[in-house]
């Protein structure tokens, strides 16, 4: 600790005849020097400089900015008696302590710290002052880490937000983190940058690839931080320690594919595509305007871990082949129509096809931070599973079905080859019976 001392007499006796002459000294000051915005103590020494004994001596302090009181501190200090040639001669002075703080934004510079004394026979105040050196705090953090979330095996930024805090410029800034179970390491770089300059208030932003590795555990992983520059100051080297946390895991996707359909049962498979496990994995074909769900729509398959599938079965049915399939029953025919392989027209398969290829599938699942996750999507059905489940919706086969649609026809063509035998067999009778005349 620096010690500063001035010494400044003044002799009473040039203010007043016969009055005793104090001397007034910085003893100590801590810190020395001090740092805008914090607090700083002064330690003064009064000692009587001449043969006469000096009484109810009265120290008031005066601070200007940027140095003012602590509140509660008490400006005015008292001194009931000071001997002739007390504290001159013999390190026997008074002591009286001061706590001031400092203004966060002062300017570096020595200020100017005044004071009053008088004594019992001399009641015109002499004034007299003491410096006190004032430097500005350097001080740099880190305030943010952007990235809280790493998934397993893919690669990701984190960036970090490096901001001078204080109230000088800093110099010569080096970063680095690490992360000590090595689960997460930087991509394409080291894991050090250096800034050469930070002015105050001023942030910068560190950015590096990193990647979680493909097979570590779902959790919260600690990163340490770590920060140095020069303190002009001190003239040392200033080191900061500090960590941060980043989970590696959360949420997964899902493949969702139609398997087959058969006996009036759809089934799809799914497929956990993601890096990540899910828990509690539930499948939901949710309503929607072309399909309809007979029975339970939502099926629990349990936990998925990356990589693994299963399936799901629902009784499920196209909304819009079912309504045509009942107006074939009841002899009506939609005019759309598609042929078959021998060329007739199919209108209740036509429609079928028509209808919506696409169902809406939700995957329920809970990721590794326990958050309730729904993943939403759209499965494409072929035309066979469609006419299948169409036909199963109502009960009958596509092949009865076809001759349902047709027997009109027959009946028709069965008329027309029976009209067509009787005329001929007429034709022959009659001219048989001519060639007789």
């Amino acid at each position: 600790m620096k010690a500063t001392t001035l010494v400044l007499t003044l002799l009473a006796a040039a203010c007043v005849a016969n009055a005793a002459a104090i001397s007034v000294s910085l003893v100590n000051q801590d810190p020395s020097p001090a740092i805008a915005g914090g607090i700083v103590e002064v330690m003064l020494g009064i000692a009587n400089v001449q043969d006469e004994a000096a009484h109810n001596v009265t120290i008031t302090l005066s601070p200007e900015y940027p140095l003012e009181l602590v509140p509660g501190e008490n400006a005015v200090r008292e001194i009931s008696s000071l001997q002739g040639y007390q504290g001159y001669y013999e390190n026997n002075q008074q002591l009286i302590k001061y706590r001031l703080s400092v203004d966060p934004n002062a300017p570096a510079g020595s200020y100017e710290l005044k004071f009053s004394y008088s004594d019992a026979d001399s009641q015109t105040p002499v004034y007299t002052n003491v410096s006190v050196d004032v430097k500005n705090r350097e001080n740099a953090e880190v305030i943010r880490v952007d990235k809280t979330i790493l998934v397993p095996g893919k690669q990701d930024s984190i960036k970090f937000t490096l901001t001078n805090v204080g109230n000088a410029p800093i110099k010569d800034l080096t970063f680095s983190w690490e992360n000590p179970a090595k689960t997460i390491l930087p991509v394409g770089s080291d894991n050090t940058r250096h800034v050469n300059y930070l002015d105050v208030n001023q942030s910068t932003e560190i950015e590096y690839q990193v990647i979680a590795d493909g097979s570590a555990t779902p959790g919260l992983y600690e990163l340490d931080l770590s920060l140095s520059y020069d303190n002009a100051i001190t003239g040392e080297q200033q080191n900061i320690s500090t960590i941060a946390g980043v989970y590696v895991g959360g949420g997964t996707d899902f493949d969702v594919a139609f398997a087959e359909s058969s006996n009036g049962a759809t089934s799809f498979s799914i497929a956990n595509v993601g890096s990540n496990p899910a828990y509690s994995v539930s499948i939901i074909v949710p309503e929607q305007r072309e399909w309809s769900v007979t029975g339970s729509n939502s099926m629990m398959i349990g936990n998925l871990n990356k990589g693994d599938y299963t399936v799901a079965s629902f009784t499920l049915s196209s909304s819009r082949s079912a309504a045509n399939a009942s107006q074939s029953m009841n002899g009506t025919f939609p005019r759309a129509g598609f042929q078959n392989a021998s060329g007739a027209t199919r209108p209740f398969a036509a429609n079928a096809s028509n209808a919506s290829n696409t169902v809406t599938i939700q995957v329920a699942y809970t990721d590794t931070m326990g958050n309730r996750q729904v993943v939403e999507k759209q499965v494409k059905m072929s035309t066979q599973s469609l006419a299948t489940s169409s036909f199963t919706a109502i009960g009958r086969t596509s092949q009865n079905g076809d001759l349902l649609q047709y027997a009109p026809y027959a009946v028709a063509a069965v008329a027309l080859a029976a009209a067509a035998f009787f005329y001929s067999k007429y034709r022959r009778l009659k001219r048989h019976g001519a060639m007789k005349v």
